[in-house]
């Protein structure tokens, strides 16, 4: 019996030794270590910890949000071992993915509460937070006019693109195959002097002397009008002063399509003694291209004398004139043209069964319109955008143009009125996600919490996280007051967020929040 026993309790010991390796070699206790459960193999430096963190750290870097937040966490429970490692990372800057993986493990340093923590964050949002204000000041010192709105330079390059493939067709029609090198120039996304110059030159005979510009201003005199054409091109495109005298010459004496071509050259070119031959051009002339590239150049030598002569183009006999003027008008952003603006929108609208004006209901001239109010703002102009984006009877994409518009202007009651769209569930889909897009783009703290608010929703948070990226500066102390709040995962998204915009004063709050 006692036999017995003993073989038991043999067999007992080695089960129980067993047991005890195999868990040791696994990995799976645990001691309490400086504040975080750590794994007693990582804290040996054994090599499957160091495997274990390695493998997590790669994770980082996957393309997946969730995985990347999961290993965030999971490196943040290894503590003082995880934390060495992503200092080591941090500070050698290998890292495949770049900025975005280092946001990662910085989130994941932090984590750890180790103390360490705080010097790197400090040295990395210090670094963000200088380039992102040297940036600034660059781009300031480059700013000497006043800045228009993207969505009005996008249309008004779009009206410049329209009139000069109208040049190629034209020039095509009346010189037939001698124009193709020259039609391509007019044609491309990209504006350039190289093609012009080498379509030029390439008419021109062997015997011509003198430099590529000399050329060039010779070509301006020649009997070919598609050779003026191109050279007036090139030389705007080059920026030649030179050739201001014989481009305006071309402007008020040469036939349409030349006159068409010099506008935009002279647009290009600078020169303010353009402005007043100019202003007449897109007073007198009869021809409806060569009024929109006037007004065109005007917009581009920013000059404000020129605003009465834009808005009396508000009442053009073309819509094409009167969509070009209304854009050059709210990329002037002179508040003058609100209420002629404004008697735009509302002359195209029916009225008693009719309209004052048909031609302003054309979609191209209500959207013009719109964009040039939010390039304006002021209250008068933002009331009737609200008013614009709330009209069902309003065509779509006039109403889209109308929360780009709103989120330009970026007052508290642009905001609200943005606001107020994307929460109604029963506006069209397109408004609501057009209101958001629109509410990224202002600098106003309200639009920030509005955004905070969507961080956890799963149809809005990535365009909310992007948005307040976007916004930087302005979102920086919504975003820490709601560091504070008891949802983890939103507070590791609002982490990320001022990681990304690397204002140091996230610094401290940062740290604070994640002890």
């Amino acid at each position: 019996m006692s036999q017995v026993k003993w073989k038991i309790s043999l067999l007992f010991t080695l089960i129980t030794l067993s047991i005890f390796f195999s868990l040791l070699l696994s990995g799976d206790k645990f001691v309490e270590h400086g504040g975080n459960i750590t794994n007693t193999t990582a804290l040996a430096g054994s090599s499957s910890g160091e495997g274990q963190i390695r493998n997590l750290i790669t994770r980082l870097e996957a393309e997946d949000r969730e995985t990347k937040l999961n290993a965030a966490t999971e490196l943040g429970r290894l503590g003082k071992p995880a934390a060495s490692a992503l200092i080591e990372e941090i500070e050698t800057g290998n890292l495949s993915s770049g900025g975005e993986t280092r946001n990662y493990m910085l989130l994941a340093l932090l984590e750890t509460r180790d103390e360490r923590a705080e010097d790197i964050l400090s040295g990395s949002l210090g670094d963000k937070g200088v380039s992102n204000m040297a940036a600034e000041e660059n781009a300031a010192g480059k700013q000497t006019q006043r800045e228009a709105a993207t969505d009005i330079m996008q249309a008004i390059e779009t009206k410049d693109k329209a009139m000069r493939e109208s040049l190629a067709r034209s020039l095509n029609s009346e010189y037939k195959n001698d124009t193709d090198v020259l039609e391509e120039a007019l044609n491309a996304e990209e504006q350039n002097s190289s093609l012009y110059t080498s379509f030029v030159l390439s008419k021109l005979g062997p015997e011509e002397t003198g430099s590529e510009n000399e050329k060039l201003l010779k070509a301006l005199k020649s009997e070919s009008g598609y050779l003026r054409v191109g050279a007036a091109m090139a030389l705007g495109q080059k920026k030649e002063k030179a050739a201001t005298d014989s481009i305006l010459k071309m402007l008020s004496q040469d036939y349409p399509l030349a006159r068409h071509s010099a506008a935009m050259a002279l647009g290009e070119l600078g020169d303010e003694r353009a402005i007043g031959p100019l202003m007449m051009e897109l007073k007198n002339n009869e021809k409806d291209y060569i009024r929109s590239s006037s007004a065109v150049a005007l917009g581009k030598l920013e000059a404000e004398e020129a605003v009465p002569y834009l808005m009396e183009r508000l009442r053009d006999t073309k819509a094409s004139v009167r969509s070009t003027a209304a854009l050059i008008l709210g990329k002037m952003g002179n508040e003058s043209a609100v209420e002629p603006l404004i008697n735009v929108l509302e002359s195209g609208k029916e009225a008693e069964g009719r309209r004052i004006d048909t031609l302003n209901t054309y979609a191209d001239t209500r959207k013009s319109t719109v964009l040039a109010l939010g390039g304006i703002g002021g209250s008068q102009a933002t009331q009737a955008l609200t008013n614009v984006l709330n009209d069902n009877g309003e065509m779509l994409e006039v109403r889209l143009a109308a929360t780009s518009a709103l989120g330009n202007i970026g007052s508290p009651e642009a905001v609200n009125a943005l606001k107020t769209v994307f929460d109604n569930k029963s506006m069209n889909m397109g408004i609501r996600n057009g209101a958001l897009a629109a509410l990224g783009k202002t600098k106003n703290p309200e639009a920030a919490g509005f955004f905070i608010e969507k961080l956890g929703d799963k149809d809005f948070g990535a365009s909310a996280r992007e948005a307040l990226i976007n916004m930087g500066e302005p979102a920086v102390e919504p975003l820490i007051e709601n560091l504070k709040t008891e949802d983890q995962k939103i507070k590791n998204e609002i982490a990320l967020i001022l990681i990304e915009i690397g204002d140091p004063r996230a610094v401290e709050p940062l740290i604070e929040a994640y002890k």
